[in-house]
C-alpha cells in the first residue's frame, strides 16, 4: 500500500513526501531523514528521536532548494 501511495503522489506531481514513523522502516523504502533536506520538526514539538521525521524526493532533486519546518497545528487544534 505504501508503494502505491508513493507512486499515486508522484503521478500527482508532488515533489516530496514527509512521513513521520520507525526510521528503519521506512529508511528500507527510500526515506531520508528530514533534516538532510533542511526539514525540521516545528520547535514546539519536542522529537524523542528526530531520525523520525523524514522524507523522499519525487525525482532527483525534486527537493533542492526545498527548507522550512512542518507545522504541527493540526495537534493542537484536534
Amino acid at each position: 500500500m505504501l508503494k502505491l501511495g508513493i507512486e499515486k503522489v508522484k503521478e500527482l506531481g508532488y515533489k516530496g513526501i514527509t512521513v513521520e514513523g520507525n526510521y528503519k522502516f521506512y529508511n528500507k523504502v527510500g526515506f531520508q531523514t528530514s533534516s538532510e533536506y533542511n526539514i525540521f520538526p516545528t520547535s514546539g514539538i519536542p522529537m524523542k528521536e528526530p531520525r523520525c521525521m523524514m522524507c523522499q524526493e519525487t525525482y532527483k532533486g525534486s527537493l533542492d532548494g526545498i527548507h522550512g519546518y512542518i507545522v504541527y497545528d493540526m495537534y493542537y487544534n484536534a
